[in-house]
């Protein structure tokens, strides 16, 4: 027994101290809420000319993925068991729920908290733990449809992959309990989309601490960066041994920004109405039907156009409990566009009937401030048809980069439990970090399967060394929440590219025990490092590791006057061809050089290792404190095929 949960009163805690072998107990935490297709053929894993999916990993047939979240629901279509393979001998769950059927798609899980010791039946009601298991491993569904249109084939990243479910109520003993049993029951892959406390230590934060022990039993973690405003340091699961995946934008973009007259733009979010006939160039009269202040013409409600002249104008309405039947209202006055004023609720699954942006209040206030403006030319505006991730630097982990890579997060179609109709039916859109991280979980499956040998640390590093920097037009990337170009702490390596990653040509790989070394660095004291190890370590007798010198994929250093160069070494292994060489291409960061230590890396064997330093020196005159700097260290195989990247992140103390 490593742990367990109990309800105690705080004399029984006290007694329980006095007993021999208590190490610690702490009061349990409500988590936040989680982080709440297209997608294989949009990442290439669908196209039969790439192989991913049907030479090279074969759909991640034999994977098991663990996800930890709210469930899935009973005979969803996209959980399926057609053309799955047998249960893996390396399975060790179970499936005995009352009024919950397993299959070779779900083949099994638990149910902590709310009085279930893991044997009630991981039955979903809210619907997120459904739509993230069916991005990672859903099987296909031909027609998938929402609001009853709009028919897709979905399937997941893996399709072929098998589901073990661990429904969680978002408390740390639910999510701590759900991971042990994970890892006892013998997943290959665990995704975790539900936020933690971005303030939190490592040992306060389930993930980093539960995914701790997956890692050392050769299982890999996909966790989300947390929704937390796109503000600086609110990112959370912060650790090197988990993969920390923020959003991106797809190329099929459901929003829809509104340009003042006066060039004011606000991102607001649209339905399933895409026009392909609107022009943004030219400005339309806004006319408010409410400003008399009538709830009828407030809402927009039928007969409110009565005596308004909305023909060829953009109308602005209330949000309300229909805003289809509002758009029908304007449009058979005649208005060309509707803009609906906060709060911003599920607008994208609408089927609107004319061009729609949702804003939210704080931007309603202002167009309606403009649009009350005395003097000046008569309010107008157009509409631009075009989200969410917590940033970093982490406050805690000393100095890795993260997130570590970004994924399709906006605007994702997946399983719903929706009730009502057909199950083809039951699909939705849904965005959030929650979206992006199974995205890179199916990823993972797919590199188990075609290097089951490898370790989480070569997964992760095939993932983050082959990640696009600039998106598919060759433009930066732009923050899904702020539209302005991110920086390396929006997006950390870049966008995940699944067919890149299935051959990286070099992999930066860790011995499991660095993470010892690397928290006693942290100064982490005898308690919490017995906690993360289950035994006494003694960090004098331990090798320190400096963050910087971790052999991460990415390197991130703090330089100032003070101290205004350092060295870092890294070790790469060679996973692609016998002979291979390659040769360095450097991009300085601003105000800061790169030497490197050698030029040119020759391999003649699989699996070979070698090493070399990159020193990192301050330019003169020495930036501005907190100014953070990019820059990046590729090797290129001399033989065409590889280009091995490495993100180079210098902020300036």
């Amino acid at each position: 027994m490593t742990g367990f949960a109990a309800r105690l009163t705080p004399n029984e805690v006290k007694a329980m101290q006095c007993m021999d072998g208590f190490l610690h107990a702490e009061l349990d935490i409500q988590r936040s809420q989680p982080q709440t297709t297209y997608n294989p053929h949009y990442l290439g894993l669908s196209d039969p000319s790439t192989g991913i999916w049907h030479t090279e990993s074969n759909m991640g047939e034999g994977i098991i993925i663990g996800v930890i979240d709210s469930g899935v629901p009973l005979n969803h279509p996209s959980f399926s068991d057609d053309q799955m393979p047998a249960k893996p001998a390396n399975w060790n769950g179970n499936c005995n729920f009352t009024n919950f059927t397993c299959n070779m798609k779900i083949i099994g899980g638990a149910t902590y908290g709310n009085g279930s010791n893991g044997n009630r039946r991981p039955l979903d009601t809210g619907g997120h733990g459904t739509h993230v298991a069916s991005i990672a491993a859903g099987n296909f569904v031909k027609d998938a449809m929402v609001v009853g249109n709009f028919k897709y084939i979905a399937s997941g990243m893996a399709p072929r992959a098998h589901l073990a479910i661990y429904k969680t109520f978002y408390k740390r003993a639910d999510n701590l309990q759900s991971f042990d049993r994970a890892i006892t029951d013998g997943v290959d892959i665990i995704n975790f989309s539900i936020g933690g406390n971005e303030t939190a230590n490592f040992y306060n934060d389930e993930a980093s601490f539960s995914g701790y022990k997956a890692t050392k039993k050769n299982i890999s973690v996909s966790v989300s960066t947390g929704n937390y405003d796109g503000n600086p340091k609110s990112l959370s699961h912060t650790v090197p041994w988990l993969t920390v995946v923020g959003a991106s934008l797809l190329d099929r973009r459901l929003a829809a920004v509104v340009r003042l007259g006066n060039g004011e733009e606000f991102i607001g979010e649209t339905g399933f109405y895409q026009p392909t006939h609107f022009n943004s160039s030219i400005f339309l009269p806004i006319v408010y039907p409410g400003a008399n202040n009538k709830t009828q013409a407030l809402d927009c409600l039928s007969g409110s156009m009565n005596g308004i002249n909305v023909t060829n104008k953009i109308v602005l309405c209330q949000d309300g409990n229909n805003n289809v039947e509002k758009g029908r209202v304007v449009l058979s006055g005649g208005g060309a566009a509707m803009i609906l004023l906060g709060p911003i609720k599920n607008t994208r699954n609408d089927k609107h009937v004319l061009p729609v942006s949702h804003v939210n209040f704080d931007d309603a206030e202002k167009i309606l401030e403009y649009y009350n403006s005395p003097g000046g030319s008569p309010p107008n505006g157009t509409f631009i048809f075009k989200g969410f991730s917590s940033r970093g630097p982490s406050i805690w982990n000393g100095g890795i980069l993260k997130p570590d890579i970004i994924a399709p997060g906006s605007e994702i179609l997946g399983a719903s439990i929706n009730k009502g109709g057909p199950f083809n039916n039951y699909f939705k859109f849904n965005s959030g970090t929650s979206m992006a991280s199974p995205h890179v979980a199916g990823v993972m499956a797919l590199l188990k399967k075609k290097y089951p040998s490898w370790s989480p640390a070569a997964i992760q590093s095939a993932i983050i060394t082959t990640a696009d920097d600039v998106d598919l037009a060759g433009n930066p990337f732009i923050h899904m929440k702020t539209w302005k170009t991110s920086n390396i702490f929006d997006r950390g390596a870049g966008h995940i590219n699944p067919i890149k990653a299935m051959d990286p040509g070099l992999v930066y790989d860790r011995d499991f025990d660095d993470y010892i070394g690397y928290m006693c660095f942290l100064n982490y004291n005898p308690t919490y490092m017995q906690r993360f190890n289950s035994r006494k370590v003694d960090c004098a007798k331990e090798k320190k590791i400096k963050p910087s010198q971790l052999n991460y994929p990415s390197i991130m250093v703090t330089l100032s006057s003070n101290s205004p160069n350092e060295t870092v070494m890294r070790t790469v292994t060679n996973v692609g061809n016998t002979n291979s060489d390659y040769t360095p291409k450097i991009f300085h960061p601003a105000n800061a050089s790169l030497i490197l230590s050698i030029n040119r890396l020759q391999f003649s064997a699989q699996n070979q290792q070698l090493s070399f330093n990159i020193t990192i020196t301050i330019m003169q005159p020495t930036p501005i404190k907190g100014t953070i700097s990019e820059g990046k260290l590729e090797w290129v195989s001399t033989s065409g095929g590889h280009v091995v990247r490495s993100l180079i992140a210098v902020v300036f103390g």
